[in-house]
Formats: C-alpha cells, structure tokens, sequence
C-alpha cells in the first residue's frame, strides 16, 4: 500500500558536503555503556555514512546509508539498520520509480526530494549548515523528511536552540544544539549538537524513541582513510 505523505511543502537548501570523516564516540543505550564509530566516507560515485556500536566487544547495532548526491544534498539509495540478535531490515529509496519500498512492510511512500534516512540525516544536517551557517541562528526551524528501515516516515522538524560547550574527550567543543520534537507519541525526540569546528558534524547526539534513549558522546575525530 501507498502510504500518505507529508501535506507541508518542505524546504530546499543548499548543501556542502562535509570531508571523509571518521567519529568516535561513548555510547549509552538505556543502561549499557560502550562506544560508537560514525565513519562518513563520500566520492566521486557516491557515498557510504555508516554508525556502529559495541559493547563489551559486540556490535549492537549498525546503520548503513549508501546512495549519491542531488541538487537536495545527500541522496540515499539504500538503508540498512541491524541490531543484535534481530534481522537486518532496510530501507530501498527507488529513484527511477520515485518511491520508498522496505524489505519488511509492504508499505511504500513517494520518494520526495531531500529525503533522507536515519543514519543520512545527521550527514545531511551538517552539509545544510556547512552551506548556510546563518541557518543555525538561534530559534531558527530546519525540516526534512526522513525514512527508517521499519516502514516509518515522518518530518523531521529541528529548531535551533544556540551554542553550548560539549565536554568531548580531546577538548571541550563550541557546538549548535538543534532539537527535533516528537509530532506523534511515539515518534523519536532528538538533540544533536553541531560543532563548527568539524564541519558540523555532530559532536554529541540523544535520541529518544518509546522510552528508549541511544546517546553518543565524541571522544575524538580523524580523516577517515
């Protein structure tokens, strides 16, 4: 079935696609504590942002975006989203048909320009503001669409909330706090800081999903080679 989509018209914005990098960070999840790795590596035919965290030595969780570059920014074709001991489902962005298909629910969406999927976004966030640094102003609203790999799609509407200092483990970090509120109970609230310094790629990042929170927490960050 063809799920209906957003009724808002949603902004184009300019992007600047930040350089290979390669983020380590604390992670928390509920009670757990262990680390996680954002590796963003783009190139000539596209690129591949993948998150993974581990505890106690093994992977909890893996989010894999894979996909090119448009006139929107990052243009994700597929997103994977494992976790320990379920499947792996995904997300299938169908630019020649202009839909969004799943490996699990039989549930499509048009595919709308700018979408982006949940490892993508915190990519795509960054380069939106690499572009435009002024639309980090404080109270400033940021919105795009994004797609989960359960069949889930909603806009993802940030407002800016101003620059804090983040306690990361080389050095603390000036960093702009945007917030997305929930739209619908169990929808996913998120806080992510964007540190200038690093091309805003996120320095610090909560999100809250049914009572749930994954936090992550830079330690240090390097080229990815």
């Amino acid at each position: 079935p063809v799920a209906n989509t957003v009724q808002e018209d949603l902004p184009q914005y300019r992007t600047e696609i930040p350089p290979a990098m390669s983020l380590h960070y604390h992670m928390h999840r509920g009670a757990l504590r262990g680390t996680g790795e954002l590796t963003w590596r783009p190139g000539a035919k596209g690129y591949v942002a993948r998150l993974e965290g581990r505890i106690a030595g093994f992977s909890i969780l893996t989010w894999v975006s894979e996909g090119g570059f448009d006139a929107a920014g990052l243009a994700p074709v597929r997103y994977t989203d494992k976790r320990r001991g379920k499947s792996e489902l995904a997300a299938n962005f169908q630019r020649g048909a202009g839909k969004i298909t799943f490996s699990g629910p039989s549930t499509e969406y048009p595919l709308l320009p700018g979408s982006q999927d949940r490892m993508s976004w915190m990519i795509q966030i960054a380069a939106i503001a690499s572009a435009d640094p002024k639309r980090l102003s404080t109270g400033a609203r940021l919105a795009m669409y994004v797609v989960g790999a359960r069949g889930d799609a909603d806009v993802w509407s940030f407002r800016v909330q101003g620059t804090e200092e983040v306690a990361t483990g080389d050095s603390p970090v000036q960093a702009i706090k945007l917030v997305r509120e929930p739209r619908k109970p169990h929808d996913t609230r998120v806080e992510v800081w964007l540190a200038p310094s690093l091309h805003y790629l996120p320095v610090r990042a909560r999100l809250v999903s049914e009572g749930s929170a994954l936090e992550l927490l830079m330690q240090r960050a390097q080229p990815a080679s």
